[in-house]
């Protein structure tokens, strides 16, 4: 699908085991559970508790973290691929910090958000193209500093960003990712230029923009879901603008999941803890099944093919829920099992199941940990990666 679109000025706004790549968060994120009907008053009740949390856990300066490279080296020996130091300021009045972090597609970078700093797109190390082909790397390899090759300033609180699907480098139409900020629309960013290319507005009730809580693509990339306080908006992906469809829903979308197979239909997590599935064709009467469990509001869902299963399993996390909960869509009436992290905040954080093999489900936590858990035999590990809140986890797409 060509993504080089020519777009109206009203469109234009202003601007086994496999790889994880982890980014830190140098603070934490505070949201209000009830405050549904109001997005912007949570980003301000974060703002002010991320502002008091950071007094109890003073970062470390730059140099220090230098001093500490090669402990870190030594640390991890194999288990460590790359490790990433943050290239922004750390200071207690910038307050920056990273939301989350995604491998792109096609392997070659990583898109991130950093809070009251807009987006960054960081490059694969060059020596590790070469694994591509080899699929081996060298256990021994230097800890090399990851620097930004594309940077959006901030334009508002970043609330969710997903990449085109089928981005390929080679393919520069094809490279852009979506991003959702506070009082601005959907946005289409070029990843070689850091260029907007086109938006998709979403209006509320009084015909007013309406910022979009979550989004992701269908699987074949020709629409964008969007999820927003009262409704589920669908853009057509070649028409940027305000030609929509849209699902009326009762609870504000906090996130997406999709299966691989079934463009149709959609499931949806909600602030207010429950789990939604739609169907997306004609007549919309609502969800065709909700699924409880977790004690706080959804914060991230994923599906997975397990090879043991001949179904979808779903995979679902929650904010100041310490379980991420497996439910096999078979027989959804009470979870699988459950798997333990420590989540004590009310921020995302995110997990991810490996792309390959189904078979390994990391995740992040609040206390610094990463814990990978073999899905098959029922084993974890736990790995001390940071000192403070690691909130974003991401398997490369191809890499071992």
């Amino acid at each position: 699908m060509d993504l080089s679109m020519t777009v109206d000025e009203e469109d234009l706004q202003s601007p086994p085991k496999t790889s994880t790549i982890v980014k830190e968060n140098t603070t934490d994120i505070f949201l209000t559970e009830s405050s549904v009907e109001d997005v912007e008053a949570e980003e301000s009740l974060m703002q002010s508790e991320t502002l008091n949390d950071t007094n109890q856990n003073i970062d470390l300066d730059i140099s220090n973290q230098v001093e500490n490279l090669t402990k870190d080296e030594d640390l991890f020996q194999c288990a460590l691929v790359e490790l990433g130091r943050r290239l922004w300021d750390s200071s207690l009045e910038k307050q920056h910090y990273t939301k989350g972090c995604l491998w792109s597609p096609d392997g070659t970078c990583i898109l991130t958000a950093v809070h009251l700093d807009g987006m960054h797109v960081i490059e694969l190390p060059n020596d590790l193209y070469n694994t591509f082909s080899t699929q081996t790397i060298p256990s021994k390899r230097s800890v090399s500093t990851l620097t930004s090759a594309v940077h959006v300033k901030e334009g508002g609180t970043v609330y969710d960003y997903a990449w085109y699907p089928f981005m390929n480098s080679s393919a520069p139409e094809t490279c852009c990712w979506l991003a959702s900020r506070q009082h601005e629309p959907i946005h289409m960013w070029d990843a070689f230029t850091g260029e907007l290319r086109c938006s998709y507005r979403g209006y509320d009730s009084v015909d007013e923009v309406e910022s979009a809580i979550a989004i992701t693509f269908s699987n074949d990339g020709e629409k964008i879901f969007g999820g927003y306080k009262k409704s589920i908006k669908i853009f057509d992906t070649k028409v940027p603008g305000r030609d929509l469809n849209s699902i009326a829903v009762k609870q504000a979308i906090s996130c997406f999941a999709l299966t691989t197979d079934n463009d149709r239909t959609v499931t949806t997590g909600s602030w207010q803890g429950l789990i939604n599935h739609y169907d997306l064709r004609a007549p919309k009467l609502g969800p065709l099944f909700t699924l409880g469990g977790h004690t706080g509001g959804i914060t991230w869902l994923r599906y997975a093919a397990l090879s043991e299963s001949d179904s979808w399993t779903l995979f679902s996390g929650a904010r100041k829920d310490n379980k991420i909960l497996e439910w096999d869509m078979r027989n959804y009436t009470e979870p699988v099992r459950d798997f333990t992290r420590n989540v004590a905040t009310n921020q995302r954080i995110y997990f991810d199941l490996s792309p390959q093999e189904k078979r390994w489900l990391v995740s992040g936590g609040t206390d610094g940990n990463i814990h990978i858990w073999d899905l098959e035999n029922n084993v974890e590990e736990v790995l001390k990666i940071h000192g403070d809140c690691c909130n974003g986890v991401n398997f490369h797409p191809s890499l071992p």
